[in-house]
């Protein structure tokens, strides 16, 4: 393993205990809520982290772009769903060929 020290920078670091205890708290909030989660992945944008999330029990993820959702599909994602209006009509397209195979 790299030291931290001699990482090139900026470098993202992840304390592993700590990510896995957030998701596990915010799955068991939504559960004991009896909601379905649904987290949003527009800041990790991370396909590792959605699979820790939907390991823990999230239905599926909410994703702010076309092409994220495009990206995600493409890793095996099948549950996605896109928080903001979608324009343009090249996008639209997009996702409606998304949609056939999600």
């Amino acid at each position: 393993m790299t030291p931290i020290e001699d990482l090139p920078t900026p470098s993202v670091l992840v304390d592993l205990d700590v990510l896995e205890a957030n998701v596990k708290a915010m799955q068991g909030d939504a559960n004991r809520a009896g909601v379905k989660l649904r987290p949003h992945a527009k800041t990790h944008k991370s396909p590792e982290v959605g699979r820790l999330q939907l390991a823990e029990g999230a239905v599926g993820l909410t994703l702010a772009k076309t092409s994220e959702a495009e990206v995600f599909a493409s890793l095996g994602f099948e549950d996605i769903f896109l928080g903001y209006p979608v324009y343009g009509a090249d996008k639209a397209r997009r996702l409606l060929a998304l949609s056939d195979r999600i």
